[in-house]
């Protein structure tokens, strides 16, 4: 071999390995950058499913109280929808659906479908940080829909609320989500939250509830587990 070779081969080397290091660092800030990104809208996510939740609670109340609470919760996801990044994350276009439902915000259907699918959203991002090692991610979905089946109970409970006696649709829905809950859990304050429901609401023959007050019965369970939810996150 050379002189000239035996020069150059150390430093083709050391280039070897310094291209190395510096592809594998790239990828390193590609991944955490990825990671970060993919965090900040699970996030964000969460706000969302909060504030359509109490937006579609509030969405049968006509007190002047319960109007300007709807209105402060639709300004308010009119700045989370803002840069929904979707494209750039391969997420679908969630905010499309929301100027629509700003019009209507008694239509509880469309409040469901929206939810639905934001929530298949974080079972996505889920996956995708899962993959990443973020293994405490795990049940992230699962959680979420639990805690939108409690919502869903307090946004039919407050439409009930506005009838002498609950009427058998929504006596039907109630009831198949009461049953529910208790299938998956016997927690306390849950019990006695909906023992409450069946005997003011569901069942009596007269309605013993008033919406703000099922509202107000229902909320801070739910806050509390979506905040159990962001604590298991950090």
């Amino acid at each position: 071999m050379s002189e000239t070779a035996l020069i150059l081969l150390p430093l083709l080397v050391l280039l070897l390995v310094l291209g190395y290091w510096l592809s594998h660092r790239a990828e390193h800030r590609q991944l955490k950058a990825s990671k970060q990104a993919d965090t900040e809208i699970v996030q964000r996510c969460l706000d969302l499913l909060q504030a359509l939740q109490r937006h579609r609670g509030l969405g049968a109340q006509l007190d002047a109280d319960s109007v300007a609470q709807r209105n402060a919760l639709a300004q308010q996801l009119d700045e989370l929808w803002l840069n929904w990044p979707g494209a750039s994350l391969l997420l679908p276009p969630l905010q499309q659906h929301w100027p629509q439902l700003r019009r209507k915000p008694a239509d509880f259907d469309a409040h469901c479908r929206l939810i639905e699918a934001l929530l298949e959203v974080i079972e996505l991002l889920e996956d995708r940080l899962y993959r990443q090692d973020h293994f405490r991610i795990r049940g992230l979905g699962e959680a979420c829909r639990s805690l939108e089946d409690l919502a869903r109970l307090r946004g039919l409970a407050t439409r009930a609320a506005n009838y002498e006696r609950c009427p058998p649709g929504l006596q039907m829905q109630l009831r198949f989500l009461c049953n529910r809950l208790l299938d998956q859990e016997q927690d306390p304050p849950l019990l006695a939250l909906i023992e409450r429901l069946q005997s003011d609401l569901i069942e009596p023959a007269q309605v013993r509830l008033t919406p703000a007050e099922c509202f107000a019965l229902l909320t801070p369970l739910i806050e509390q587990r979506l905040q159990g939810i962001r604590l298991s996150l950090d």
